[in-house]
């Protein structure tokens, strides 16, 4: 099985999502590759098997599958990446010919967000991609994440390593400054003005909140770190 990989988009944007293109036959490969990389940063496989090695280097914003390829078929690269907990929100799109109804519900009882039958019309491609893409943006307008810690923002829980974390209010409002800015400082000051409002309460609450969170979170992959007279910074390498 013949493997390329390549990287395209004209012009020097850094801001462009990132697109992974799977499939089999390399020609198809290279047509999407070629329509997209006006807009997109597309990167491409036609080893199946190579497939999340691939996405997972890359870090996709979204992944286009083939369904019908030799060996690893696109339903179980599908699985793999619903599995790993740093791609299974990364929208998947396959493109295939000749699917089956059945392999059209194998395919989102699997995880995809969409499916989309060859031949296909570019407009309606490029107009689906957009759609999951902002969609995908809505979602992690909701979400905030720092290694291995994640907050929803609309549920108000936390998450470590998997594990929920319960947390007061002040304790979660806290954390939000602190993973929204990680690694800068957060001021004592931001703190009390954001999350006490006018109440009268000195930096000393900010100090023993910032300790029960510590002790709660104890598992996460970073750590909050005092800096003297000022405030506090939540340091994290990803």
């Amino acid at each position: 099985m013949n493997l390329f990989m390549t990287s395209s988009l004209r012009g020097a944007d850094l801001t462009a999502k990132k697109i992974v293109i799977v499939d089999d036959y390399e020609e198809s490969c290279k047509l999407l590759a070629e329509i997209l990389s006006s807009t997109y940063e597309c990167s491409y496989t036609s080893d199946s098997s190579s497939a999340v090695k691939l996405i997972n280097e890359k870090k996709p914003d979204l992944i286009l599958l083939d369904y019908k390829m030799p060996g690893v078929m696109g339903v179980d690269v599908c699985r793999m990446v619903r599995e790993s907990e740093a791609t299974r929100s990364t929208p998947i799109i396959f493109v295939s010919g000749a699917a089956t109804i059945d392999e059209r519900i194998k395919a989102f009882e699997t995880g995809a967000d969409d499916f989309i039958s060859k031949p296909f019309h570019v407009k309606e491609l490029i107009l689906r991609i957009k759609a999951r893409l902002s969609e995908k943006d809505t979602e992690v307008a909701s979400e905030l994440t720092a290694a291995n810690l994640r907050m929803n923002l609309l549920s108000r829980q936390v998450f470590v390593g998997g594990e929920e974390v319960n947390l007061t209010p002040k304790q979660f409002d806290i954390l939000k400054l602190l993973v929204a800015g990680k690694n800068n400082l957060v001021t004592r000051e931001k703190c009390l003005s954001e999350i006490w409002g006018d109440t009268e309460v000195t930096s000393r609450n900010v100090d023993s909140q910032i300790n029960y969170l510590k002790r709660k979170i104890n598992s996460f992959n970073g750590r909050i770190v005092a800096v003297p007279s000022l405030g506090y910074r939540l340091e994290v390498q990803e």
